[in-house]
C-alpha cells in the first residue's frame, strides 16, 4: 500500500513567528473498513504492478494522516489613538462658552494701550474684529455671516492675497510682536486710503455714517441672513448667534464705553430675532387662515389673477366647497355679531380692493366665552366641518422702506386702523410691531377679507442702504465707439458682436 504524500509545507522548528501548527491525530478504523483497504491496496497492486513499499506489512496496513497546517496571520499592527471629542479646542460658540477671564496685567495693558478712551473710535473698533475673529474658530457658514455682516458696519473684509505668514521674511516675523502679525495678515480692515473701496466706511469721508450697531444688526438681520440662510432655521440661528457672541465681546472688553447703550439694544434684538422670526416662518405658512380662505372661495373668485403662479404653489390650504365656505365664515360672523354685517351672504360683495402694508398694533386673542361659544357650535357641526375659534388684529396701515424706488409714501401717523379676524393659532405666532403686506378686499358688510400674504416683517426690521452697495462696480471709461447717425449698428457695441463679425468673415 502506498503511504499518503506528508502534506506538512515547513518543518515546525523553522515555522514563522506568528504560524499555527495542527497536527491531527490517527482516526481509528473498524475492522470492516480494514478489510476493505487491504482489499484495495492488493488491487491496485496486482493490476499495476507496483510493488509494495518496503517495510511495509499489507497485513498491518493502517491509514495514517499525518497533516501539519500552517496558517500565516499578518503581524498585529498597532491602531492609532483616536481623538477625543474632550480634546477639541472650543470653537467659542459652544452654548456655555466664556473667554476666559483677563488677568490684572492683561486688563490694564487693554484699558492702557489696547482701548484707551483717548484712542479714536475707528482704531479700537477694527483691532477688536481682528482679535475676535483670532480667537474664534470659524467655519464656512460662520465665516460668510460675520464677513457680511461687517460690511454692512462699513469694514472691508474681502480676503486680500499675498497676505499671509508664508509671504512674511523670517526677520520680520522675529521682530514683530503678535499684534503687529496680526494687523499685517488680517483681512477685516477700514480703508483710510484715498484709493480705498468706495462700498466701504473711510475715516477720511465720513459722511452719511453713523455708529449704530442696533442699526446694522437689525438690518442683518431682516435683510441679509434671511437670504443667506436660505429658510433654513438653523443657519438662520447660527448667523444670529455669530453676531451676538461679537457684541459680547466687544461689551466684555469694554472697547467702547461710549456706546454700551447701544451695544445692550443690539444685544436685545438678537434675542427677538430667535424669538420671532421662527414664528413668522410658521404663520407664513398658516396665513391667511380658513375664515379668510372661506371668505375668498365666496367673494373674491373673479380676481384670482392677483396672485401668481409662484404664490400659488406657495398656498398649502386645501380647497373647499362653497357649502364649508359658508359655515365658516357664518359661524365667526355669528360668534361677533354686529348689526352692520347681519346681512344674508347672497347679498354680500366686494366694494374696494388694495394691496397695503400694515402694521399691529393690537392682538386680541379669544375669550373664554368666545371659546365655549365656538366649542358649543362645533359639537353640533360634526368632525368634517369643525371651525377654528378666531380672534382678530387691530392694524394700521404703513410704508416698509425695503430698498425699492416705487415705495408708496410714508401715512399719516394716526391714521384709521383696520380690524382682520384670524384663527387663535395665527394670533399666537404675531407680535405688535410686526408688518404684514398683503392684498385686501372689503365686503359690503364692512368684513375685511385677506386675499393674500406677501410678507411679514419683524418688530425689528430695518432696510440698510449698504444693502444696495453689494454688487456696486464703480464706472470705467468704455473704449468702445457709441452708436452714431452714420454708423447706428456699431459691431463693438452690441453684445457679442465681435463674435459675430468673426463668424461673418469666415
Amino acid at each position: 500500500m502506498a503511504s499518503l504524500p506528508n502534506l506538512t509545507s515547513a518543518p515546525a522548528e523553522e515555522a514563522p513567528k506568528d504560524t499555527l501548527n495542527v497536527s491531527l491525530p490517527e482516526r481509528p478504523k473498524t475492522s470492516e473498513h480494514q478489510g476493505q483497504n487491504e482489499d484495495q491496496g492488493q488491487s491496485q497492486n496486482e493490476g499495476q504492478g507496483h510493488s509494495e513499499a518496503p517495510g511495509e506489512n499489507p497485513g498491518e496496513a493502517k491509514e495514517k494522516l499525518d497533516v501539519d497546517i500552517t496558517e500565516t496571520y499578518p503581524a498585529n499592527k498597532k491602531k492609532g489613538k483616536k481623538r477625543s471629542g474632550k480634546s477639541k479646542k472650543p470653537t467659542g460658540f459652544e452654548e456655555f462658552f466664556c473667554d476666559p477671564p483677563l488677568t490684572p496685567d492683561e486688563y490694564e495693558e487693554e484699558r492702557a494701550s489696547t482701548y484707551p478712551s483717548h484712542r479714536p473710535f475707528v482704531d479700537r473698533i477694527e483691532e477688536c474684529v481682528q482679535r475676535f475673529r483670532a480667537r474664534r474658530r470659524m467655519d464656512s457658514d460662520r465665516n460668510l455671516f460675520f464677513s457680511r455682516y461687517l460690511f454692512l458696519g462699513g469694514v472691508d473684509s474681502s480676503p486680500r492675497q499675498f497676505q499671509s505668514t508664508r509671504n512674511l521674511g523670517d526677520e520680520t516675523l522675529e521682530d514683530a510682536t503678535k499684534a503687529e502679525v496680526r494687523e499685517i495678515t488680517a483681512d477685516d480692515v477700514i480703508q483710510r486710503g484715498a484709493d480705498a473701496d468706495p462700498r466701504c466706511y473711510n475715516p477720511n469721508n465720513p459722511e452719511h455714517w453713523d455708529v449704530d450697531f442696533s442699526g446694522v444688526a437689525a438690518g442683518f438681520f431682516s435683510e441679509s441672513l434671511v437670504r443667506l440662510g436660505g429658510g433654513d432655521s438653523s443657519l438662520y440661528r447660527k448667523g444670529v448667534e455669530v453676531v451676538s457672541n461679537f457684541l459680547k465681546y466687544v461689551d466684555g472688553h469694554d472697547v467702547c464705553p461710549e456706546y454700551a447703550d447701544d451695544l445692550k439694544n443690539a444685544q436685545k434684538i438678537c434675542r427677538d430675532a430667535l424669538e420671532e422670526m421662527p414664528s413668522i416662518t410658521k404663520a407664513l405658512s398658516l396665513l391667511p387662515g380658513e375664515f379668510h380662505n372661506a371668505g375668498r372661495v365666496l367673494f373674491c373668485n373673479d380676481d384670482d389673477d392677483q396672485l401668481s403662479s409662484f404664490d400659488n404653489l406657495l398656498n398649502t390650504e386645501q380647497p373647499i366647497d362653497d357649502r364649508l365656505a359658508r359655515i365658516r365664515v357664518g359661524v365667526t360672523m355669528a360668534v361677533f355679531p354686529d348689526p352692520k354685517r347681519m346681512m344674508p351672504i347672497l347679498d354680500v360683495t366686494v366694494i374696494k380692493s388694495y394691496e397695503k402694508s400694515f402694521e399691529i398694533c393690537e392682538v386680541s386673542l379669544p375669550g373664554n366665552q368666545t371659546l365655549a361659544k365656538y366649542k358649543a357650535i362645533n359639537q353640533h357641526l360634526g368632525g368634517d366641518t369643525q371651525v377654528k375659534p378666531c380672534g382678530w388684529i387691530v392694524a394700521r396701515q404703513t410704508t416698509v422702506l425695503d430698498g425699492w424706488d416705487n415705495t408708496a409714501p410714508e401715512p399719516i401717523s394716526g391714521g384709521p386702523t383696520e380690524t382682520f379676524f384670524l384663527e387663535e393659532e395665527i394670533l399666537r405666532l404675531l407680535k405688535v410691531g410686526m408688518k404684514m403686506n398683503m392684498g385686501v378686499r372689503v365686503l359690503s358688510n364692512g368684513i375685511n377679507i385677506i386675499k393674500y400674504v406677501k410678507d411679514v416683517y419683524p418688530t425689528f426690521y430695518t432696510f440698510l442702504p449698504q444693502e444696495l452697495m453689494l454688487a456696486y462696480k464703480e464706472p470705467i471709461p468704455n473704449p468702445r465707439p457709441a452708436p452714431n447717425v452714420n454708423d447706428p449698428n456699431v459691431e463693438e457695441d452690441t453684445p457679442g458682436g465681435a463674435l459675430t463679425g468673426d463668424l461673418a468673415d469666415e
